[in-house]
């Protein structure tokens, strides 16, 4: 599989698209604070405990502590050693929303130990410059090719990837033309905040988040094969969670069909491409009123949450 980074500047907005097979699968979008800070390592302090839960909450320096779940304690059994004031090296697994506190997790993507007689909170990775902290997750695997078409953009990249990952320097370029327009990206960025899309075959998906979670409502069309255009649109679903980062609980309304065999193809359809696109999304089954519901965790605002907030 061909796998290309792209960072395209428009309109005072930094966008960029990782490409699988000459097709966008991801977009993220910087602007004016909104980047992530997924990735970044601490050095915390336990300030509570929630037995209950259970979890910790640790103190890394944000407005509010983090939550530590104890299945992200390592190892687990000494979730039963923590206590109040203990020092613990976190990662920053989930970004902090209005109505949450930042996620973390002991499994660190990197082995780093807090220097002598540091006191936290303290951050622990050296902070990479905006542009490379935007496309970090996306290096490994290496990606074939990584370009960006803005000159300072492009300076942090080269300097990012000089930092953490010298054997990627060769595959950057500077893009002599601008990647939005003629890279497919503002294809994508319209298709990834559009309410509608057409299906392969016939028939549209709508794509709605609510208070409640993700509604998504399949429409056969004009199409005659109910089974054809759910299938079609379990691939779809499941290129749209990952392209719009879509999280929390998803119920998607199938086109009505008989017999448990053709629900089991379209469940089965849906499955395997989640496994590709959205491994993390869990696939609960069939409700009573033929829906399918779905949830994945959270761990950075949706692209339309992103957008609203740079617009």
């Amino acid at each position: 599989m061909k796998r290309e980074v792209a960072l395209a500047v428009h309109g005072g907005e930094t966008w960029a698209a990782l490409t699988e097979d000459d097709t966008v699968v991801e977009l993220r979008l910087a602007r004016g604070g909104t980047a992530s800070r997924v990735g970044e390592i601490w050095l915390g302090r336990v300030v509570g405990l929630r037995p209950e839960l259970p979890a910790a909450l640790v103190d890394i320096g944000l407005d509010r502590p983090a939550f530590l779940s104890a299945e992200d304690v390592v190892p687990k059994t000494h979730f039963k050693a923590l206590h109040e004031g203990a020092a613990v090296t976190v990662e920053i697994a989930k970004d902090a929303r209005a109505d949450k506190a930042a996620g973390v997790t002991m499994r660190l993507s990197c082995a780093l130990e807090p220097p002598a007689g540091a006191k936290p909170p303290l951050r622990l990775d050296a902070p990479l410059p905006p542009a490379a902290a935007l496309v970090a997750t996306w290096l490994d695997p290496a990606p074939d090719t990584i370009a960006a078409d803005d000159r300072a953009v492009y300076a942090e990249l080269r300097n990012g990837l000089r930092a953490r990952h010298p054997a990627l320097v060769e595959r950057l370029a500077f893009a002599n033309e601008p990647l939005y327009e003629r890279g497919g990206i503002g294809d994508a960025v319209e298709r990834a905040l559009a309410p509608r899309l057409a299906l392969p075959g016939g028939g549209f998906l709508l794509i709605e988040p609510t208070a409640l979670g993700v509604a998504i409502d399949i429409d056969s069309g004009a199409a005659k094969s109910a089974v054809g255009v759910n299938l079609g649109a379990a691939r779809t679903i499941a290129r749209q969670i990952r392209l719009r980062n879509l999280a929390g609980p998803m119920m998607a309304g199938f086109v009505g069909m008989k017999g448990k065999g053709a629900r089991d193809r379209v469940l089965a359809a849906l499955k395997k491409a989640l496994a590709r696109h959205a491994p993390d999304c869990q696939v609960l089954g069939w409700t009573r009123l033929g829906h399918v519901e779905l949830v994945r965790k959270r761990r950075a605002p949706s692209l339309a949450e992103v957008w609203g907030k740079a617009v």
